[in-house]
Formats: C-alpha cells, sequence, structure tokens
C-alpha cells in the first residue's frame, strides 16, 4: 500500500467521541440514590427499636409504680333480695367536687427518663336520694381506680353523718338516712402514676381541680380546663361541667398527661422522612459542579455512595446523642460533624485541595438545608407551606445554575 493511500485512510478515519455522557452519569447517580434506600429502611428500624426498649423501661417502672391512672366517681348503691333475684338501687351522684395535689418526679431506667406522680386525691359531693323515705338504709360505697396497685395508703370514707373510716378495700358498707334527699359524701386517697391522669364525669354538677409541679402538661380528654396556670415550675387547671355537656358522651373524661419536653425518637423519625431529599439535593449539587467545573473533575460512583453514606450517619448519630443531650442540641452537634466531615472530603478528595470555593458552597448549601430542616420539624403547623416555598426556590436555583448547559453536546 502507498504512502499516499494510507495518508487518504488516516485523514478519513475519525476517532468517535462518547456521546450521551452526561444522562449516562444522570442514570448512575439515580440508580445510587436508589440503593441508599436501603439504608433509610434500616435507620427506620434502628429508631423503632430504641422506641420500642423506652417502651420496655416505662412498663418495668408501671408494674413496680403504678400506670396511667383514670379515677372513677364513687358509686353509691344498695342490695336487696327479691325471690331468687338480687337487685340493686343506685343513687346518682348530684354534687361531684374532685380536688387533686399531683406531686410529680423522673424516674430513670437505664438511659430512659419516665415522668411519674403520686396524687393526693379528694372527692366530695352528695348523692341524690331518687328513692325517698322508701331507700333502703344500709347501703355501699365504692370507688376504683384503673391500676389498684397505685394505691399507698388505705382510702378514707366519710357518708352522711357517719365518722370517717379506713377500709382495706374500696368498697364500704355503711348506713344512710332515707328521710335526707341528698347524702353527702367524702373521699381522700392516695395514688400513684404515671404520664396520665384522667377522671371521669358523672355528676350532675361537677368541679375539678388539679395542681402539680410539673411545667409541661397537656390537657387531655372531653373537655379542656376553663382557667389554667402554667409556669416554669408548676401548673393549676380547674373545669366546670354540667350534666347537660355530657349527655352525648359515653364515659365522659377529663385528663391531664405529663409530657417530657421533646420525644427525640418521634423527631428523629420526622427528620428521616427528609433523608431522600437530602441526598438527592446534595448530589445534584455535585452533578452540577462536574458539568459546570473548569477542569471537567469527574466524581466516582463509589465516592457518591461515601457521600451518601455520610448524610446517614447524621440520622445515627441524631438519635444516639439526643438520648444523652436535648434534641435541639443533638441536632446541631450531628450537622456540625457531617458538615465538616464532607466539606474536608470535599476539598482534599473530590477537588484535590483545588476547589476551596465549591467545597465552602456545599457546606454552606448543606448547612441551609439542616437549618431549613429544623425549623420544619419546629414549625410543624406550617411545615407544608415552607417546605412548598423551600422547593421552590431550589427547583428556581437549579434551573438558573443549569441554564447554560448544553443537555445535547457530544462532550
Amino acid at each position: 500500500m502507498s504512502e499516499f493511500s494510507m495518508n487518504i485512510d488516516e485523514q478519513n478515519f475519525v476517532k468517535p467521541k462518547p456521546k450521551g455522557q452526561l444522562m449516562k452519569k444522570f442514570w448512575t447517580i439515580l440508580c445510587t440514590l436508589l440503593v441508599l434506600l436501603i439504608p433509610i429502611a434500616f435507620l427506620h428500624g434502628i429508631i423503632d427499636d430504641r422506641e420500642n426498649y423506652r417502651k420496655e423501661a416505662v412498663d418495668t417502672i408501671a408494674s413496680s409504680w403504678g400506670n396511667s391512672q383514670v379515677i372513677a366517681s364513687p358509686v353509691l348503691y344498695s342490695k336487696q333480695k327479691k325471690e331468687k333475684d338480687e337487685i340493686q338501687k343506685y343513687f346518682p351522684v348530684n354534687n361531684y367536687n374532685v380536688d387533686i395535689q399531683v406531686s410529680t418526679e423522673v424516674r430513670k431506667k437505664g438511659i430512659f427518663k419516665v415522668p411519674v406522680y403520686t396524687a393526693d386525691v379528694l372527692l366530695k359531693g352528695d348523692f341524690k336520694n331518687i328513692y325517698g323515705t322508701s331507700a333502703p338504709s344500709n347501703v355501699f360505697m365504692e370507688i376504683s381506680v384503673k391500676d389498684s396497685t397505685g394505691f399507698i395508703e388505705e382510702p378514707q370514707f366519710k357518708i352522711g353523718n357517719n365518722p370517717s373510716v379506713k377500709t382495706g378495700s374500696t368498697q364500704i358498707s355503711t348506713t344512710i338516712n332515707p328521710a335526707e334527699k341528698y347524702i353527702p359524701f367524702e373521699i381522700t386517697y392516695k395514688l400513684r402514676g404515671l404520664n396520665d391522669l384522667y377522671m371521669n364525669v358523672d355528676g350532675q354538677s361537677n368541679k375539678f381541680s388539679v395542681k402539680g409541679n410539673w411545667s409541661n402538661p397537656s390537657f387531655v380528654g372531653n373537655f379542656l380546663p376553663s382557667e389554667r396556670t402554667i409556669d416554669k415550675q408548676s401548673f393549676s387547671a380547674e373545669w366546670s361541667v354540667p350534666k347537660i355537656a355530657t349527655s352525648s358522651l359515653v364515659k365522659p373524661q377529663i385528663g391531664v398527661s405529663l409530657l417530657v419536653p421533646v420525644d427525640n425518637y418521634r423527631m428523629a423519625d420526622r427528620t428521616l422522612k427528609y433523608a431522600f431529599l437530602f441526598l438527592a439535593l446534595t448530589f445534584l449539587s455535585y452533578f452540577v459542579f462536574e458539568i459546570v467545573s473548569k477542569d471537567k473533575r469527574k466524581i466516582h460512583p463509589l465516592q457518591y455512595c461515601m457521600l451518601g453514606a455520610a448524610i446517614q450517619i447524621f440520622y445515627l448519630l441524631l438519635v444516639s446523642i439526643s438520648e444523652f443531650l436535648p434534641f435541639g442540641a443533638a441536632y446541631l452537634i450531628s450537622a456540625l460533624m457531617i458538615l465538616a466531615l464532607i466539606g474536608m472530603y470535599t476539598y482534599f478528595v473530590l477537588t484535590k485541595a483545588k476547589g476551596k470555593v465549591f467545597s465552602i458552597l456545599i457546606v454552606a448549601l448543606m448547612a441551609i438545608l439542616y437549618a431549613f430542616l429544623y425549623v420544619l420539624l419546629l414549625l410543624q403547623d406550617f411545615a407544608l407551606l415552607l417546605g412548598s416555598f423551600g422547593m421552590f426556590i431550589i427547583i428556581a436555583a437549579i434551573m438558573y445554575v443549569t441554564k447554560d448547559v448544553e443537555w445535547y453536546s457530544e462532550e
């Protein structure tokens, strides 16, 4: 073959240029994101396990201290035999007043803290004698609570004009004057419990008063208190509920729930729901960096995996640290650790100590995302609104940064 013909062949042969490299890289990053969804599922499992450990600690304390309590209104009735049957006649509660002084403390089981309380209970009021002079003189009175193991002293009963007596049970047998239209009563006892304290609303006229040395109460049940005061060391609340307000309810109740200020597992679980968004935005930032960087520096898919793993470690750090520190402090420490790790890895490994500006930008971007997420966690009622505006701003920024990219170019 002549030299001339060889030159022609060399001129006609053009080495093909790679096409579609940007799209190939995009699909690789997307597949990496999907793979990283697997560890997110494991993280949800870890949070559930730790929460179950906490529930076990609560159950252990409840078995020896007393569970959440429900204080039922007292019952006054008589027993009469008619042929082979036993007939019970009940006296309805007329005025029903409850006064409770709650003394709270925090018990620990391992690393978990559980609020418990001791309640000084005073039940006072009267029963209406709807049977008139035909009412039997021998009657029984009963009281009940949800968990009777919480009693720490014998109940003391005072019915009608009879003297106060203590019994070794929740029932007492006594006598009344059938000529009286109303039968007054007064009952006192001490009761232990944890987390919640409920009271049944059964009287014709009901008044409740609860006071305690807890700064984070939550008022629960069918009715909110008509008056309440909460400060840094104590709370007080009063309810006034007429019979007509309870006529359409089955077993109406009011109550107080003693809350731990922040449930770290619930907050961590809510934070983890944004994990995919964090991964996607971070990977997108590095992808844009690959596109617009002047030296066309490439980031290997394994390096994307390591970045994703670092982001997911944040949630593990958050759960573990929040078991010993307040959630806000745990969030800040975890975020700073991850920002430092990703910032140094970006600067020293990905950009080879040549991309100081990009390293600062990526750390700033992630810091903004972490701060934005924390605000969403605090403002739960406005989370959707703020999240929508945040996503709008992020998409607009991505459109602006990639406005000059030729997506159909050969390289």
